[in-house]
């Protein structure tokens, strides 16, 4: 390639990250790392699991909680970040404990989330991806 010429612009793949919206009555199970903002449970996708596996795998690592089997609802993607958004709403076995880097799990109503320090994509994400619980 001459000096003149101008390579084209290399956009970054975006990041593929599995999300958990899990549900209790009217409230969801938030997570929060140490001195950070609220997030839905979940990680990144590895090179070598799916989003499913990676979804399950995350709930596990950051509450504890362990479950067979969860929904998929639906692709988001926002900021380059591609959430692979998975639901449940199973009977609690166990209470989730924070594991980890994981410091804090709450549940919360949609209400609440307008007082709590939640991630503003997150916030995004159940506006677009779960509304019918008025979040």
């Amino acid at each position: 390639m001459a000096a003149t010429e101008q390579s084209p612009v290399e956009r970054k793949a975006p990041k593929r990250r599995a999300t958990v919206i899990y549900r209790r009555d009217q409230e969801i199970l938030f997570v929060r790392k140490r001195k950070a903002k609220w997030n839905l449970p979940g990680g990144r996708v590895e090179q070598d699991e799916t989003p499913l596996q990676a979804a399950l795998r995350e709930m596990s690592e950051e509450t504890g909680l362990d479950f067979d089997q969860l929904y998929y609802v639906s692709e988001y993607e926002q900021n380059n970040v591609i959430h692979f958004l998975f639901e449940t709403s199973l009977p609690l076995r166990k209470k989730p404990k924070p594991c980890n880097e994981i410091a804090d799990c709450r549940w919360f109503t949609a209400k609440e989330l307008e007082k709590r320090n939640v991630h503003g994509s997150i916030k995004a994400l159940l506006r677009h991806c779960a509304p019918q619980q008025g979040a």
